[in-house]
């Protein structure tokens, strides 16, 4: 009896000590100290202010990444913008003409992707033209969709119509 009752003794200390660690591996933010953003994952941290005159824009450009680009004219010489789908600047009627000053905040592409021939890409998260201000990517560095703005405009619609006591 002795033999099997410190053999239980054993075995219930292993489980305590097998459910507390699962247990702490399953709390959210358990490991976040640890955790490090993958190579290449686009980091909000690192975004920099670029700010110039429009040199060129092409709504949609053959050149990779393609997409919407717009050439600006810095203190620092010509720099290729790439802001995603054209369809997203339409929607916010933002205008890239020339001779417009523009400031975008993003990134330097890496490896191939930050790259248009031999020539350096960044990558805009946000356009701002004058007062008017346009996201264009994620938080995440993924380019935003057009619906996307679409279904927030259409939110916003409804929202304004309840509050104004419209049909329901």
């Amino acid at each position: 009896m002795k033999l099997s009752l410190g053999f239980h003794w054993i075995v219930a200390v292993l489980v305590i000590f097998v459910c507390a660690g699962s247990a702490s591996a399953q709390r959210p933010g358990a490991n976040a100290a640890a955790a490090k953003p993958a190579a290449g994952a686009y980091d909000v941290s690192k975004d920099v202010s670029v700010q110039g005159t429009v040199v060129k824009y092409t709504e949609n450009s053959q050149t990779p990444p393609i997409g919407a680009h717009v050439l600006l004219q810095t203190a620092s010489g010509n720099v290729d913008v790439h802001l995603g789908d054209a369809r997203l600047l339409h929607l916010a009627k933002l205008t890239l003409a020339q001779g417009t000053n523009a400031r975008v905040v993003g990134q330097m592409g890496p490896g191939q992707m930050g790259t248009a021939g031999q020539n350096p890409v960044f990558f805009a998260r946000l356009v701002q033209v004058g007062t008017q201000l346009v996201a264009v990517r994620s938080n995440h560095g993924l380019p935003l969709s057009p619906a996307g703005v679409r279904a927030n405009k259409a939110q916003r619609a409804s929202a304004q119509a309840d509050q104004k006591g419209g049909a329901r």
